[in-house]
């Protein structure tokens, strides 16, 4: 009989020990959930803080054109001076011209010849045919100005309308149109190196920087173009 009982009692403690294990085990699943559900919350729920700078990658031709900058969505404001807008003349052959040059100027000169340069590879397409280099780098001159109107709107400038169509000279064969796409980078280069002398604001320094490196490998691109057809 003692040892029946004995054999009760130890299967009795057995059982209590595996509901023990199952209730520990439970526990733990739940508190493994109950810690996702809370990490889930914190990443889908909670308000994301916006940093004063933001970086923006955005590439034109993944050949010609590939350039990253830094926008400053919260600048300082620009001074009375800084927003005064005196232009000599229209794109880089008004800002090359230009003694007395603002921000404002600057700005409105980078789209007048980022507008420009785009019509003028569009009108050779709609002449010569769907080609490259031109293909591509008129999908670089629109981020160009993509990166322009970024800066317009941190300056709660309204961004200009494309007014280049009375400037813009179609040329008479493909060389002739290679020895247009390359005196434009040359003048467009010159004009973001004079830009670039001046004591600018971050971002406005960022994306000058930029367009300047798209524009030297477009200048090289066409070149090829000329040394190929030449």
């Amino acid at each position: 009989m003692k040892t029946n009982k004995s054999l009760t009692i130890s299967s009795r403690n057995l059982v209590a020990v595996l509901v023990i294990i199952a209730l520990s085990f439970s526990c733990i699943v739940i508190l493994s959930g109950c810690s996702n559900t809370s990490e889930t919350f914190n990443e889908t729920t909670m308000p994301v803080q916006k940093t004063t700078e933001e970086v923006s990658v955005v590439v034109g031709s993944p050949t010609l054109d590939a350039v990253i900058h830094n926008v400053d969505m919260y600048p300082t404001p620009l001074t009375a001076d800084d927003e005064a807008l005196s232009l000599e003349g229209y794109g880089a052959a008004g800002a090359l011209a230009d003694q007395s040059l603002s921000i404002n100027d600057m700005l409105m000169y980078a789209v007048q010849d980022e507008y420009l340069a785009r019509g003028e590879y569009l009108s050779i397409i709609d002449k010569f045919g769907d080609q490259r280099p031109y293909s591509n780098i008129i999908k670089s001159e629109e981020t160009h100005l993509a990166f322009l109107e970024e800066v317009y709107l941190t300056y709660d400038l309204k961004f200009p309308e494309d007014s280049s169509l009375d400037h813009i000279v179609v040329p008479g064969d493909l060389l002739e149109a290679a020895q247009t796409g390359v005196q434009a980078e040359i003048d467009n280069i010159a004009m973001y190196e004079i830009f670039l002398t001046y004591d600018l604001p971050e971002n406005v320094f960022e994306v000058f920087t930029a367009l300047k490196k798209g524009s030297e490998s477009h200048l090289l691109a066409f070149q090829k173009q000329v040394d190929k057809l030449d």
